[in-house]
């Protein structure tokens, strides 16, 4: 028997990797190289989140992650001195949504089912985006948590509480695997446990919020489980 009801996935580094995906559509849409196509990638993720949290402190309700990810875009394109059409735009924009999963992640899902979990997206992406990444996955989500529903973007606490509004659940009922810091820090915060899926050997910023474990892949997961 598991130890959890429910595994919940970042979408976003969690359980798709987006660097692997567009670093080659930007390379080809934008006719880069490969070092300035990734570049180019780190400053819009980082743009992104920028605007996602922007989104958060100004309480003007949430702007879309697609609205988020264009204007994004647009920043990066200008910091990088690199113009962007407007179809180039759209096609760059719209290359977020089918987003493929690390390699290893077939069989960590597979096994989380075989356990009995149900899995889900717990992400900041829109629904939309997050059901074409759900679309490329080897097996199918139970449930898609998209941010569309809280009205904030991650790490506000709200978020976590998705799953335990929509399915009944204790906290304790289910376990969270983060891509980033700050998804760390969201979910241990309002009482959630986490693995991070830390690739990149990162630290959080506030060690009181740590996760309950990390890796560098997503194997580690089932060590909770």
């Amino acid at each position: 028997m598991a130890k959890y009801r429910l595994v919940t996935f970042d979408a976003y580094s969690g359980l798709a990797d987006f660097r692997a995906t567009l670093t080659p559509v930007i390379a080809r849409l934008l006719a880069l190289p490969g070092d300035a196509a990734t570049a180019f990638l780190t400053s819009w993720r980082a743009g992104q989140l920028r605007v996602a949290a922007l989104s958060n402190a100004l309480k003007r309700g949430r702007m879309s992650f697609h609205d988020c990810t264009a204007l994004a875009l647009e920043h990066a394109a200008v910091e990088h001195g690199i113009a962007v059409s407007a179809d180039r735009r759209d096609e760059l924009v719209a290359a977020w949504y089918p987003l493929r999963p690390w390699p290893e992640a077939p069989e960590v899902l597979r096994a989380l089912k075989s356990r009995g979990c149900e899995l889900a997206l717990l992400s900041n992406g829109d629904r939309a985006m997050l059901e074409a990444i759900a679309g490329e996955l080897p097996v199918s989500p139970d449930h898609i948590f998209s941010t569309e529903d809280s009205g904030a973007y991650k790490p506000a606490p709200e978020v976590y509480d998705l799953p335990v509004r929509a399915l009944g659940i204790a906290r304790e009922d289910y376990l969270h695997v983060a891509g980033g810091a700050n998804d760390v820090i969201g979910a241990k915060s309002a009482g959630v446990a986490c693995y991070w899926n830390n690739r990149t050997g990162e630290r959080v910023l506030l060690p009181e919020f740590a996760a309950d474990a990390e890796g560098p892949d997503l194997r580690g997961v089932l060590d909770l489980v």
